[in-house]
């Protein structure tokens, strides 16, 4: 009886290994495959459990040898694919080469001169701060346009910030949307007991959407010491990141994505847009009645709607029409946050991209949807004056 124990405690620490091995190569999200794999490996024949266990291993060994001399270690693979459930790249310290602007994929062409080290540092929620404590006045929460994977931390709006000896906390991570962004306000109110100011940043290029349901304590993971030990461990072997990061590259290179984006002059220079995000003017925005019920007690201080490139740049663009975009109303007609102070900083950022242009300087990389360096001071400028005034 107890050889027949111990065989059968032998059959499930080898399916947990083999479960184990299995999951780094998903995304969390499709952890069901691995998990119905697991299955029939436990209750499969001896010799076929040998032939998977082995050649799983094998194949495990020679990816990592393979990662650890050819993979990628730049900052998109590090920070786009290397999260889980969207939870950031937690507690990295280190310099990672610049990665060419997000329309680079749709043109086909890549500016290799654009490559240098950027700083890049997160904490341990895998925020882009130097550490997380409660001495900030501001709790920013929102996308890419906080995160800023392609900008060294110099840059960040939270480090520009304290120019004006405003202490920010920067909670912004790349392809969040305005439902993960209560869910973080949820949890930190809850959890954490933060009080201070919540500013809630929008980007109607792919924030306006119909939200459906909550994504319900979806930030719990930060409280799963079993869960964050996992995370640690997919990091460590790093294949299902480096595998994504390698076969979207291989899929952006083989489409034709050139329809998908258009290009202007601009001051004799070629400025490129991203045709979905031109047309946020067009957009709608709407929460469903679980979504507005389930937040109405994690509402943000105030929102500072984040313009696109074409918002601003549509304006120097000769025989381009520039549409009224209304952001403001759109949000503002929305019964959850119709009594949230609501500012768009689109204005702001046509006048300063206009001064710039008079020294052939630019808001925006030209390949690149998101503000750069040059742009992200004069966000974190529009936010200091918003403050002082309000």
């Amino acid at each position: 009886m107890f050889r027949f124990s111990l065989k059968k405690i032998k059959i499930i620490f080898l399916s947990f290994i083999f479960f184990l091995f299995l999951s780094f190569f998903f995304s969390i999200n499709k952890i069901y495959i691995p998990i119905l794999v697991s299955i029939i490996f436990l209750f499969s024949q001896k010799k076929i459990k040998k032939i998977l266990f082995i050649n799983l291993i094998l194949i495990s060994f020679i990816l990592k040898i393979f990662i650890l001399n050819f993979g990628s270690s730049n900052a998109l693979s590090k920070l786009i694919y290397e999260k889980h459930f969207l939870y950031g790249v937690q507690n990295l310290d280190s310099f990672f080469s610049k990665q060419p602007g997000d329309l680079n994929g749709f043109i086909g062409s890549i500016d290799n001169s654009l490559k240098k080290k950027i700083k890049i540092k997160t904490d341990k929620y895998g925020f882009r701060n130097e550490n997380f404590n409660n001495e900030f006045d501001y709790f920013l929460v929102g996308d890419s346009f906080l995160h800023q994977h392609r900008l060294d931390q110099k840059d960040l709006i939270n480090y520009q910030l304290q120019k004006y000896n405003l202490k920010t906390y920067n909670a912004g991570i790349a392809i969040y949307d305005i439902s993960h962004y209560f869910e973080l306000i949820k949890f930190f109110k809850e959890k954490k007991e933060i009080n201070q100011k919540f500013i809630m940043f929008i980007y109607p290029g792919n924030d306006f959407l119909n939200y459906g349901n909550p994504k319900n304590n979806y930030f719990d993971f930060f409280e799963n010491d079993i869960l964050i030990s996992y995370v640690k461990l997919r990091k460590l072997f790093n294949f299902h990141s480096q595998i994504k990061f390698f076969t979207n590259k291989y899929k952006s290179l083989k489409k034709d994505n050139k329809n998908k984006v258009s290009s202007y002059l601009i001051k004799e220079k070629k400025m490129f847009f991203f045709n979905d995000f031109s047309k946020s003017y067009s957009k709608e925005i709407s929460f469903n009645e679980e979504f507005t019920k389930t937040y109405q007690k994690f509402l943000p201080d105030m929102i500072i709607v984040i313009p696109t490139k074409f918002d601003v740049y549509c304006n120097f663009i000769n025989n381009v029409p520039c549409n009224e975009s209304n952001y403001v109303e759109k949000l503002a007609s929305i019964e959850l946050i119709k009594d949230i102070n609501i500012i768009d900083s689109s204005s702001f950022l046509i006048k300063k991209a206009l001064f710039e242009l008079e020294n052939n300087k630019f808001l925006y990389d030209f390949k690149d949807t998101h503000l750069n360096s040059l742009g992200n001071m004069y966000l974190a400028d529009f936010f200091a004056e918003v403050v002082n005034k309000n």
